[in-house]
C-alpha cells in the first residue's frame, strides 16, 4: 500500500507537511498509530543551522553578544555549518560544474580600495559546485532586506544577482560598471600612512615569549622565501618592528591571526607595511567542498588570485609556524598565509547601503565576479548556464528555507 506524504523512518513513518497528520507502523498487516513515533518534516523544525559549540565557546564575549543581537552577524559566524547544510541538502544535484569557489560570499565581503572593488576575504575558498556560492550570497541578500526593511525587493535583487552571474558565464571578459556606492565608500576611508599604522598597532594584542620568538623566526624564513619570488623587494623589507595577536573579524574570530609591522621598502617609519599572518582554516568534513585535496594555505592563495580583484603587494603561503598549544608546554605546527594590508581598504557594512539600488548594484557585481569562476572553456560555460536555468527555481526556494533554519538557530541562541 502507498501512503501519500509518508516515508519510512526506521520502524516509523514520517509525514511531509502537506500530508494529513497520520503516523503509523505496520503490525500483522495492520497500521497502528503510536504517539511516541511522530516525526514532522517541516522546514525550520527539520534542523536549525547552529554554530559549532567549540567555536562559539572560544569566541570573545563581545562577539557572542553581537551574535545574539544581530542575525546577520550570526550568519557570518556560522558559514561552515551553513555550507555543510547546503552540501547535505543538494546531494542529488549532479549537473552543476565544479568551480573555484569564494566559499563565504556575502554582501559584507564587498570591499573597495583606491583602485579596485569587489568581494574579498577568501579564507574559505576551495573547489566545489556553483550552488555553494550562489546560495550563500542569495541568503545574505535575504537577510539584508529583512534588516533594512526592503523585503518587497528581495526577488528583484535575486534577479540582479542571477543576471550578473549569467552575464559572466556568457562572456568571461565582461567587466561590470563601478557600483555607485564605491565612490562614497572610498570617501569614507582614510589612507593616511601614519594614522593607518597607528590604528594597526592599536589592534595588536600581547603575545607570550614563546609565540613571539616563533613569529620573529617565521618572518625571517618568510623573507628568505620571498626573496626568491620577489627579488625586487628591498633588503630588510620584512624586518619586524612590532607585532601582536589580531582579534578582528566575525567568521575568522576564532582562528589565530597575527598582525605584524615590518620595515617595508625603506628604513623610514612612514613607509612601514602591515602584514597579516593568518591560520588557514580546515575544511575537512564539509561534504561537497574539495578543501582537503589542496594544502590549506595554497587553496586560499589560489582563490584570492583567481577570483579576487583587490591586489595585495604581499600575498604568499607562510612557512609553518610553531605555536604553543596549551599551558602544559605542548606545541603544534600552524599552516598560515601572509598578506599585506592596503591603507585605503574599506569593507562595506549593511548600514552603509543608502538605497535598494546600492544593494542591486552590488548583487549584480558580485554575480559577475562569482560567475566568472574558473570556467574558460565555452562548452563548460554553456553547460553551467543550462544547469543554472534548470536549478534556479530550486535555488531560490532552498535559500528561503535555509534562511528560516538559520533564523531558527539564531532565536535558539538568543534564549540561552
Amino acid at each position: 500500500m502507498r501512503w501519500r506524504g509518508l516515508r519510512a523512518a526506521g520502524n516509523c513513518l514520517s509525514i511531509a507537511p502537506s500530508a494529513p497528520l497520520v503516523m503509523a507502523f505496520r503490525v500483522a498487516r495492520r497500521w497502528v498509530l503510536p504517539t511516541a513515533c511522530i516525526v514532522l518534516l517541516t522546514g525550520s523544525v527539520r534542523g536549525q543551522i547552529r554554530p559549532d559549540p567549540s567555536s562559539l565557546a572560544s569566541a570573545p564575549a563581545e562577539l557572542r553578544d553581537q551574535l545574539r543581537a544581530d542575525p546577520f552577524t550570526y550568519f557570518r559566524f556560522i558559514n561552515r555549518a551553513w555550507v555543510a547544510r547546503v552540501c547535505a541538502d543538494m546531494t542529488d544535484v549532479r549537473q552543476m560544474p565544479i568551480v573555484r569557489l569564494h566559499g563565504d560570499a556575502h554582501v559584507e565581503q564587498f570591499a573597495v580600495t583606491r583602485d579596485a572593488w569587489g568581494l574579498d576575504d577568501f579564507d574559505d575558498s576551495a573547489r566545489g559546485p556553483q550552488f555553494v556560492d550562489i546560495l550563500r550570497f542569495l541568503g545574505s541578500i535575504d537577510l539584508v532586506t529583512r534588516q533594512r526593511g526592503w523585503t518587497r525587493d528581495r526577488n528583484k535583487l535575486w534577479d540582479r544577482f542571477f543576471g550578473g552571474y549569467r552575464r559572466a558565464l556568457s562572456d568571461p571578459a565582461y567587466r561590470s560598471p563601478e557600483p555607485g556606492i564605491v565612490r562614497w565608500l572610498r570617501a569614507q576611508s582614510s589612507d593616511t600612512g601614519a594614522d593607518f599604522l597607528a590604528w594597526g598597532e592599536s589592534q595588536m594584542q600581547p603575545m607570550d615569549d614563546a609565540a613571539s620568538k616563533s613569529v620573529v623566526a617565521a618572518m625571517e624564513s618568510f623573507e628568505r622565501f620571498m626573496r626568491l619570488e620577489r627579488p625586487d623587494l628591498a633588503s630588510g623589507y620584512f624586518a619586524v618592528t612590532r607585532f601582536g595577536w589580531l582579534r578582528l573579524g566575525v567568521g575568522s574570530a576564532v582562528i589565530r591571526k597575527a598582525l605584524i609591522r615590518v620595515q617595508g621598502p625603506t628604513t623610514a617609519a612612514e613607509d612601514d607595511v602591515l602584514v597579516e599572518a593568518k591560520e588557514a582554516v580546515n575544511l575537512d568534513g564539509v561534504g561537497c567542498v574539495e578543501g582537503h585535496t589542496t594544502p590549506r594555505a595554497v587553496r586560499i592563495i589560489d582563490g584570492t588570485r583567481q577570483l579576487g580583484r583587490l591586489k595585495h603587494e604581499i600575498l604568499a603561503v607562510g612557512p609553518p609556524l610553531r605555536i604553543p598549544a596549551a599551558a602544559d608546554g605542548g606545541q603544534y605546527w600552524l599552516e598560515w598565509w601572509v598578506s599585506s594590508w592596503e591603507p585605503s581598504y574599506r569593507e562595506l557594512r549593511i548600514t552603509d547601503l543608502r538605497s535598494v539600488e546600492d544593494l542591486a548594484d552590488i548583487a549584480f557585481d558580485a554575480g559577475v565576479q562569482l560567475g566568472a569562476g574558473e570556467l574558460q572553456d565555452s562548452a563548460a560555460r554553456k553547460a553551467a548556464l543550462s544547469s543554472l536555468a534548470q536549478l534556479e527555481g530550486r535555488l531560490r526556494k532552498e535559500t528561503s528555507r535555509l534562511v528560516e533554519e538559520l533564523l531558527a538557530g539564531w532565536r535558539e541562541l538568543r534564549k540561552q
